[in-house]
Formats: structure tokens, sequence, C-alpha cells
């Protein structure tokens, strides 16, 4: 084999594994917008409030990798500020925002690894939304 056809194969796996990686980085990402912003849109104030997100965001489709796989360790936090995050406040009444983190999605390597690449790559993601946006006044 010449040494262009084993170049050719290295980049065409090259191509093919950081494929994958973006694409499950899409569809991580993908996931946690839209679980972010269904568990804000029931944000209420209420104790109740936050039981309704934390199931909105369970019912948001938790599949990647092509539809194959499930997301595990999701985490829902919830804030007032932006800045401190929890997954279970006491101050529930002023909560007004929600993040969704998807952190541990592993990506299997197949051809890096034949190079002395890693076998798998992860892949988190997360999102933050609120429950009443700011409008900016003109």
């Amino acid at each position: 084999m010449s040494i262009t056809m084993l170049l050719l194969l290295a980049v065409i796996g090259l191509a093919f594994d950081l494929g994958r990686v973006y694409i499950a980085r899409n569809e991580a990402q993908v996931f946690c917008d839209a679980a972010a912003m269904a568990a804000a849109s029931k944000i209420d104030g209420t104790a109740q409030g936050l039981d309704r997100a934390r199931d909105a965001v369970a019912k948001v489709p938790m599949r990647w990798n092509l539809g194959t796989k499930e997301f595990t360790g999701v985490v829902v936090e919830f804030s007032s500020d932006g800045v401190k995050w929890e997954k279970s406040p006491k101050d529930f009444a002023a909560v007004t925002m929600a993040r969704v983190s998807a952190p541990a999605n592993q990506v299997e390597i197949m051809f890096l690894r034949a190079v002395g690449g890693p076998a798998s790559f992860t892949v988190p993601a997360h999102s933050a939304a609120a429950a009443n946006p700011v409008r900016l006044v003109e």
C-alpha cells in the first residue's frame, strides 16, 4: 500500500470519527436546549412548579447517537440569579431560571484509536432558560 493510500485512509477515518463527535454534540445540545426551555416554561414560583419543570425535562425525548442511546446523568438545576444553581432550591418563589446538563455522553471512536487515539470522547452539553426573559425597551 502506498503512502498516499495510507494518508487517504487516515483522513477518511479522521473525518468519520470527528463527524460522529460533531453529530453527538449537536444532538446533546438540542436536547439540553429543548429541555431547559420546557423546564423554564413550568416555573411559577411554587414547589409544584419546580416538580412540573423536572417532569417536563423527563418527557423530552432523551435519545442521541442517531437515536440508539439514551442520555444518562441528566442534571436539572434552578437559579434566581443565573450564578448560583441548585437542584432543590429552598427559596423556590425566587427561582426564574432552569439549567439542564447532559454531562456523560461517550462517543466511541473507531478509526483514530487505530493510530493511538482515545477509545472514546466525552461530549457534554448544557443549556439554561429563563421563565420570564427580560424585554428590552426601545
